[in-house]
C-alpha cells in the first residue's frame, strides 16, 4: 500500500527516474597548505548531475583525509563551500592524482571512448594497476574516484573479462583500512561500489549461463592476479581472496545452491591460495547433515518446492556472491547500538524472480565470534539481517535461535533476496528505536497512514458523489451561483481523485511501467500536473471571491461572473503545464512504486517552477485572504453565541475551501513529526466530504430537495404496493 505517498507526490516530494539536469562546469580557486605557507591554486569542476558529488580536477584533501567535494544542488547550482584549506602533500599523492585524472578523462569523454568492450577492460586494468601497487595506501579520495570510474564502466556492455578484473579490484578494496572506509561512506562511495558490483554481476548472468545447451563453452578468461576462474558444466565461478561469484544453471546439473568451506575435503573444489573451498548443493540437501560438516562457513540452497515454484515463473539461473568480510558494508545509521556482522556476507540473487519468494529460502552462516561468545546467557541479541544500503535490517528474515548458544552454525530463513549476514548486537526489537529507525514500527506506522488516507479519500468520494447527486435531483440548487462555482471545484477534485485511483489500479492490476514509453510518461505527468494546479487555481479564485464578499463587501456581482471565473480557472493551469511540456519534457520522470514506474511527475527545476512555485504562491495568497477575513469578521459588533458559532463554521469552511490543509504537508515534508504527517493525511483527504457537509447537509435548499425526492420515492413505492 502506498496511499499516503500519493499526497507527497502531489507536492513533488516523491520523484525519480533518470535526471538530465546538471550543474555546469565551473572554475574556482582554493587555498592549499604548503611548507612556505598558504598558496592559492586555480581549480575546476566538471558538469555534474543534480544531487551528486563532484571532485575538483586538482585534488583537495582535508587533514582528516576526506576529499573536499561539492554537491550539485537540485536548483542546478553548486553547493557553496567556505574556509576550506587543503593539504598539498596529500593532494599531491601520485596514485591518487592518476586515479583522479582517469576519472576526469572518463567524465569528459577524453580517452578510451569508442573502443567497445576494450574500453571497459582497459579502464579496469589501468585502475587495478594503480590500486594494486604495493606502496599505495588506499585513501577516501581513491574510493570516491574508483566509485565514479565504476559508474562509467557499468554503463558499457557487460563482459566476463571486465567482471574478472572487477572481482580482483574489489578484493583489494575490501582489504582497505576500516577508518578509510568509514570516511568514504560519508560520501556514499562504499554503497555505490556495492550496488554497482551487484548490478553488474547480476546483469552478466545471462552471458555466463544463458541458453539451453548445457554443453556450450562458457566464457573462460585468463586468470588474473587475486582471481581464480573455474568453469563447470552449467556453472561458472570467479574466486577471489575476499570476494567470489557463482553462476548456476540448475537445468544442466540440478544444482540449486552452494556451500563454502575453510578447509579441503573430499567432494570439494577450491583454491589453496585463497583457502577457499566449495561444493554445489542439490534441492534435496539434508539441512542437519549440512550444518554438521566440518569447516562450513556459509551455505544456501533452494528446496525442491521452492525451485519448482520458480521454474514455473521462468527462472533459469541463480547468482551467489560470497563476501569474506563486511568491509564495504559500512553502517551509516544513527542508532546508538549498531549490530556488527560476525560472519561471511552471503548475497543471493535470482534476477528473473519476483521480489518476494513463494516459499522461505534457507541460508546458513558461521558465527566467527562463537568461541568468544557468552553462550550461558539467556538473552539472545544475535540475529540474521540483510543490508538495505544504509544499515542492517531484519524484517522478512527468521533466525533459528534455539541452537544459537550451542552451535556456531546459524540457520536462517528469508522471504526476499539480497545480502545477508549474521549480526551481533542489540536490534531494534531490544532497543527503544525511533519511528524511522525501527523497520517494524515504520511498517506499522505506514500501514496506519495508509488506512487514514484511504478512510479520508473514501469520505471525500462519498461527499463528491453526494454533491453530484444533489445537483442531479435539484434544478434550483444547481442553478445557484455559489453551487455552479462549487461544482466546478468538485469537478477538479474528482479529476484528481480519478487519476489517483487510476494509479492504484495500474499498480495493483495492469502493472504498466511508464519507463517503457516516454510519450506516455510525459502525457500522464502533464495531466497530473494540470489536475493539481487546476485544484489550486479554483481555490485561489474562490478565495478571491470570498475576499470580495467578506472584506470589500462587494454586493453587486458582474454579469456572467461564474463563466468568467471558470474560464480563468480552467485555462490558468495550462500555462505552466504547456510551458514545461514544450520547454523541458525531460523533466517528467517515471516514479518508482515498488518494482515498477507506476506514475510520472515533474522533477528537478520542472518540479520547482512548474508545481511548487504556483502552489506556494496560491497558499500565500489564500493565507492572506484567510487572515483578512478572520480579522474583519471577528471585529463585528454585537457578537452573540449564534454569531460566534456561524463565524466558527465559516473559518472551518474557509480552511478547507482555500486549501490551507496543505500547509501541514509542507511541515510534514520538513519532518516536523509523525503527528503532523497524520494531520496532513487526514485533513488533505477530507476536502470533498467537508464541501458536502457545508453545501448539502447544512444548506436549506439542498436539504429540501432531498426531502422532496425521498418523499416522492416513498409515495411512488406506496402506490405500487397498493396498486
Amino acid at each position: 500500500m502506498y496511499a499516503y505517498r500519493l499526497l507527497w507526490l502531489l507536492l513533488g516530494i516523491v520523484s525519480g527516474g533518470a535526471q538530465l539536469l546538471q550543474c555546469p562546469p565551473t572554475r574556482f580557486e582554493n587555498a592549499y597548505e604548503a611548507s612556505t605557507g598558504l598558496i592559492t591554486i586555480a581549480n575546476y569542476l566538471p558538469a555534474t548531475p543534480v544531487n551528486e558529488f563532484a571532485l575538483p580536477r586538482r585534488l583537495c584533501v582535508e587533514r582528516s583525509g576526506l576529499p573536499v567535494v561539492r554537491r550539485c544542488l537540485a536548483n542546478q547550482q553548486w553547493e557553496k563551500l567556505e574556509n576550506i584549506t587543503c593539504e598539498l602533500e596529500q593532494a599531491a599523492n601520485e596514485q591518487s592524482q592518476r586515479l583522479n585524472e582517469l576519472q576526469f578523462e572518463l567524465v569528459e569523454g577524453v580517452s578510451y571512448r569508442g573502443s567497445g568492450l576494450h574500453f571497459s577492460l582497459n579502464i579496469m586494468e589501468n585502475m587495478g594497476n594503480i590500486i594494486g601497487q604495493n606502496n599505495h595506501q588506499i585513501q577516501p579520495v581513491d574510493m570516491l574516484n574508483v566509485d565514479k570510474i565504476i559508474d562509467e564502466v557499468a554503463k558499457e556492455p557487460k563482459d566476463v573479462a571486465v567482471c574478472t578484473e572487477m572481482v580482483g579490484l574489489y578484493n583489494n578494496l575490501m582489504a582497505t583500512d576500516s577508518s578509510v572506509l568509514e570516511l568514504s561512506a560519508r560520501l556514499n562511495a562504499t554503497n555505490n561500489l556495492l550496488y554497482n558490483f551487484e548490478d553488474y554481476t547480476n546483469a552478466l548472468a545471462q552471458q555466463m549461463v544463458a541458453g539451453t545447451n548445457c554443453n556450450q563453452l562458457l566464457a573462460n578468461p585468463m586468470p588474473k592476479h587475486l582471481v581464480n576462474v573455474k568453469v563447470h558444466n552449467g556453472v561458472q565461478v570467479l574466486i577471489g581472496g575476499n570476494l567470489s561469484v557463482f553462476y548456476l544453471l540448475p537445468e544442466c546439473n540440478q544444482f540449486t545452491g552452494i556451500a563454502i568451506y575453510s578447509e579441503a575435503a573430499a567432494g570439494r573444489e577450491g583454491c589453496q591460495d585463497h583457502r577457499f573451498w566449495y561444493r554445489f548443493l542439490y534441492a534435496n540437501q539434508s539441512l542437519d547433515a549440512l550444518r554438521a560438516e566440518p569447516g562450513l562457513q556459509a551455505a544456501t540452497y533452494l528446496t525442491h518446492q521452492l525451485w519448482q515454484a520458480m521454474r514455473s515463473t521462468g527462472v533459469t539461473y541463480l547468482v551467489f556472491k560470497i563476501y569474506a568480510n563486511s568491509a564495504l558494508f559500512v553502517d551509516a545509521s544513527t542508532e546508538s547500538a549498531k549490530a556488527t556482522p560476525v560472519s561471511h556476507v552471503l548475497s543471493i540473487n535470482i534476477p528473473q524472480s519476483s521480489k518476494n519468494l513463494a516459499h522461505p529460502l534457507v541460508f546458513l552462516l558461521r558465527n566467527e565470534k562463537y568461541e568468544n561468545a557468552n553462550r550461558s546467557t539467556n538473552q539472545i541479541d544475535d540475529y540474521c539481517g540483510y543490508w538495505n544500503y544504509d544499515t542492517w535490517k531484519t524484517n522478512g528474515i527468521t533466525t533459528n535461535t534455539t541452537s544459537l548458544p550451542y552451535d556456531p552454525i546459524v540457520v536462517c530463513y528469508t522471504d526476499h533476496l539480497t545480502q545477508f549476514a549474521f549480526l551481533v548486537g542489540a536490534s531494534c526489537n531490544q532497543q527503544n528505536c525511533p519511528y524511522d529507525e525501527d523497520p517494524e514500527e515504520a511498517k506499522r506506522s505506514e500501514s496506519l497512514l495508509d488506512v487514514t488516507t484511504a478512510f479520508g479519500c473514501g469520505l471525500s468520494l462519498f461527499g463528491l458523489l453526494g454533491i453530484w447527486l444533489t445537483a442531479a435531483i435539484s434544478r434550483k440548487w444547481r442553478s445557484m451561483r455559489s453551487t455552479k462555482l462549487l461544482l466546478n471545484m468538485c469537478l477538479a477534485l474528482s479529476l484528481l481523485f480519478g487519476l489517483m485511483l487510476l494509479l492504484y489500479v495500474n499498480e495493483w492490476f495492469w502493472r504498466y511501467s511508464f519507463d517503457q514509453s516516454r510519450s506516455a510518461c510525459i502525457a500522464l505527468g502533464a495531466l497530473f500536473q494540470y489536475s493539481v494546479l487546476l485544484l489550486f487555481s479554483w481555490m485561489l479564485l474562490i478565495g478571491y471571491l470570498q475576499y470580495q464578499r467578506h472584506v470589500t463587501v462587494l454586493v453587486a456581482r458582474p454579469e456572467h461572473i461564474v463563466l468568467r471565473v471558470a474560464v480563468i480557472a480552467w485555462l490558468l493551469p495550462l500555462l505552466p503545464t504547456l510551458l514545461l511540456v514544450f520547454i523541458s519534457p525531460a523533466a517528467y520522470s517515471p516514479v518508482k512504486s515498488g518494482d515498477i514506474a507506476s506514475v510520472c511527475y515533474p522533477s528537478g527545476s520542472g518540479l520547482v517552477y512548474g508545481v511548487l512555485l504556483p502552489i506556494g504562491l496560491v497558499l500565500i495568497a489564500n493565507v492572506f485572504t484567510f487572515v483578512c477575513i478572520f480579522y474583519r469578521v471577528t471585529r463585528l459588533e454585537d457578537r452573540n453565541g449564534q454569531l460566534i458559532w456561524m463565524q466558527l463554521r465559516l473559518f472551518v469552511l474557509l480552511f478547507f475551501l482555500l486549501g490551507l490543509t496543505w500547509i501541514f504537508g509542507i511541515c510534514a515534508y520538513f519532518r516536523l513529526g509523525l503527528v503532523v504527517t497524520f494531520i496532513f493525511c487526514i485533513l488533505a483527504t477530507l476536502q470533498g466530504f467537508v464541501l458536502f457537509l457545508y453545501f448539502v447537509l447544512f444548506d436549506k435548499v439542498a436539504r429540501s430537495a432531498w426531502l422532496q425526492f425521498l418523499l416522492r420515492k416513498q409515495e411512488t413505492a406506496s402506490i405500487q404496493l397498493t396498486g
